[in-house]
């Protein structure tokens, strides 16, 4: 008898559908998911940074992130002490947005298809970068 607990999924269903999704509508792009901050930008506010995630990122074979995908519950179903989430999902998309990465918030009860991702990634606006990514070597 195998006494281990139950494995954990490394994504929800939620993020599953999305990465599907993702990596068939781009193909020939990465996907990463639950990517900390602190390793898509250079920021003076590293402990922020170090703590906040993003649920998925759509990058460039190069590794170069093209857009953030992050998941937003309806109102009704946000429960108490949400609010404080809810400012530090809004500081880590400002610093995104900032550093020239799209920012992509979806309803995590209505993930779109491949064709409305790839439209929702190609509507959106690049900032001109204020906060440098960072590039690492190895």
């Amino acid at each position: 008898m195998d006494e281990r607990a139950p494995e954990k999924a490394l994504l929800s269903k939620p993020e599953q559908v999305l990465y599907g999704r993702l990596m068939r509508g781009f193909p020939g792009h990465l996907v990463l998911a639950h990517v900390a901050l602190s390793r898509l930008l250079t920021v003076e506010a590293a402990d922020f940074a170090r703590h906040a995630v993003v649920d998925l990122v759509l990058c460039r074979a190069d590794f170069t992130p093209l857009a953030a995908f992050g998941f937003v519950s309806p109102l009704a179903a946000q429960p108490p002490g949400q609010a404080a989430a809810s400012r530090v999902d809004l500081r880590r998309d400002q610093l995104l947005r900032a550093a020239g990465v799209k920012v992509i918030p979806l309803p995590v009860d209505d993930i779109p298809r491949e064709p409305a991702l790839k439209a929702l990634v190609a509507a959106l606006p690049v900032d001109t970068p204020a906060v440098r990514l960072v590039r690492r070597v190895s």
